[in-house]
């Protein structure tokens, strides 16, 4: 092809590449790769001519989104919110009474989703949002690929402001999110102060400073299963607190003593429930449910102040994105993780009956 040919399709927003007759492709512009990267498969057109040679050349195109006619019903709190109304997306319950609470204590609306199929879902019936706190990692749609497909909608609603929030603490997670079209990037636990400054700056900016859809490689996958090794290891348990006093005392500020209680409350059924699916996951050799799990468990553990599980789930979550993975000690601290947890959220339970012994509005 000739550079002025080149240059044209450069500029196209159709998707273009062509292939040989291997199927081997042998030129692309920048918005097929765009697209491929960054839009669902089910919301994609494809055209494909084939050339003399046996090559095939092949148009892309993001399908029109049809609107609905029918808006979804808002929460009260959403529609009567004077300040702005925010998509709270976190599979976490516990994560998301948090966040909620802090928030509607500022005057903002809320409206909760479990995923992100849920948000685009909410966005394309009518949702109106002035922003949407994402979580990386959820089942179904995880909060980056979600952000890709929001930023490839039609109409203002592909600006709306987007702080990805994560357990992730290095930097790479960070410029990982900002490529796929997030704002701003908050480390989890939330810091209350962090997280209203940061809503507040988002919302007050004009359409106009809207971060640009980038293209992003797909975040780090499981690999395929190493050789299991015959024995078990046993592994010394992280040196961290059990309790971090001090987290959980920001967190009695920042949602209040029964928001925290609440919180508190949920956390532990939450992992109940996700212990047992650990344990499950572990005796069927499933480990991407393992590793799902642990992830979500470091982050909300992490948020209610469990230092020692949260460090070890970290730990065990590091051994999940290495290239060639050591599954017996991916099993050893997964198991680990299992029997830490009860003892944890024992004194969990007790630090927060004795918040409830030293108010005086509690009868004995």
């Amino acid at each position: 092809m000739n550079n002025q040919l080149i240059d044209a399709l450069a500029q196209t927003t159709a998707g273009i590449a062509l292939f040989d007759s291997n199927e081997r492709i042998i030129y692309a512009n920048p918005a097929w790769e765009q697209l491929i990267t960054g839009v669902a498969e089910e919301d994609l057109l494809f055209s494909e001519t084939e050339l003399a040679d046996g090559g095939m050349i092949s148009v892309c195109f993001v399908k029109p989104q049809a609107k609905l006619t029918h808006p979804i019903e808002l929460p009260a709190s959403a529609n009567d919110s004077k300040i702005g109304t925010v998509i709270i997306a976190d599979d976490s319950e516990s994560n998301r009474m948090v966040a909620r609470r802090i928030l509607q204590a500022e005057g903002y609306g809320i409206v909760e989703a479990t995923n992100g199929q849920t948000v685009l879902n909410m966005l394309r019936r009518g949702v109106t949002a002035d922003l949407i706190l994402m979580d990386v990692e959820m089942p179904d749609m995880d909060g980056l690929h979600t952000t890709r497909r929001i930023r490839h909608m039609q109409g203002p609603v592909a600006q709306t402001p987007i702080i990805a929030l994560s357990a992730h603490q290095s930097r790479d997670w960070n410029v990982i999110a900002r490529q796929s079209g997030v704002d701003e990037f908050i480390n989890k636990p939330i810091q209350r102060t962090k997280l209203l400054d940061t809503i507040r700056d988002l919302i007050s900016r004009s359409p106009d400073g809207a971060t640009p859809t980038a293209r992003l490689s797909p975040p780090p996958v499981l690999r395929s299963k190493g050789a299991r090794l015959s024995r078990p290891e046993r592994l010394d348990p992280p040196a961290s607190p059990v309790l971090d006093i001090r987290t959980l005392e920001q967190l009695y500020a920042d949602a209040g003593d029964e928001g925290a209680s609440c919180g508190i409350d949920l956390f532990i059924n939450e992992t109940q429930t996700r212990l047992v699916k650990i344990d499950n996951a572990l005796s069927s050799d499933d480990l991407a449910t393992v590793r799902d799990e642990v992830h979500v468990l470091k982050s909300t553990s992490g948020t209610f102040g469990l230092r020692q599980l949260s460090d070890l789930c970290e730990t065990t979550q590091n051994f999940f994105e290495e290239n060639d993975i050591d599954e017996g000690r991916i099993l050893a601290l997964s198991r680990q993780v299992v029997q830490l947890a009860p003892t944890a959220l024992t004194a969990l339970n007790l630090y927060r009956r004795s918040r409830g012994w030293g108010s005086p509005q509690r009868t004995q």
